[in-house]
């Protein structure tokens, strides 16, 4: 079952292959100087999310930056679909934890040195659901932070905010009884969105990926 551990910073870092989660002694290294200038769209929109994060009081750590190409396929391999894998040639990750230091998951952000291609969040709530309050702040302050803030204006398929889309994806995936469920895609300001949903040992691991 695929579930998440939380990144050690230090001694260990964890990261995620695929949904799968594990743990490594591996301790990157700072970007070289000169790509520091081309990747400060990731520092930017991480900064963004932590400051919003902090102020519903859920943590954020500082980016764990990684850029060469065997640690981005041994520590940044999200996606089975090859093409989306391709679009990873540089990859920040962060952990999240809510007020009582209790760990959440994590946000991924993943593409040209330039600019970020996808983005992903993941959050691990128990099996009662207890922390969907948590999954709902975090979606909504990765989309204000990394698309637009104009969900209400929009409303993309039809939905008032992004808790009503975590609400119907809930309701759908336990009224069926199903290991995994994926909602439809919803374009907001020209990005596609789109939530999944799966049972592992812990709980229920909720994932958000933004396409740009």
């Amino acid at each position: 079952m695929n579930k998440v551990i939380p990144i050690v910073i230090g001694t260990a870092i964890v990261m995620l292959i695929g949904i799968a989660v594990f743990v490594s002694d591996f301790v990157p290294a700072e970007p070289p100087i000169e790509q520091k200038e081309h990747t400060s769209t990731y520092l930017t929109l991480n900064g963004l999310i932590k400051e919003k994060l902090e102020s519903q009081q859920i943590q954020m750590s500082s980016p764990i930056k990684l850029s060469k190409q065997d640690d981005l396929q041994k520590y940044c391999s999200f996606f089975t679909d090859p093409a989306k894998q391709d679009l990873v040639q540089y990859c920040t990750s962060t952990e999240l934890k809510d007020i009582n230091d209790t760990f959440l998951g994590n946000i991924h952000m993943v593409g040209s040195p330039d600019e970020p291609k996808i983005t992903l969040a993941l959050v691990q709530v128990n099996q009662t659901m207890g922390q969907l309050d948590s999954v709902k702040t975090i979606f909504d302050a990765t989309v204000r932070s990394t698309v637009c803030d104009c969900w209400e204006q929009q409303k993309p398929g039809g939905l008032d905010n992004i808790g009503q889309w975590v609400d119907g994806l809930q309701q759908f995936h336990q009224s069926g009884n199903k290991p995994h469920s994926k909602s439809n895609e919803l374009i907001l300001d020209g990005k596609t969105m789109q939530m999944e949903l799966s049972q592992n040992e812990n709980g229920f691991l909720w994932q958000f990926f933004i396409y740009n």
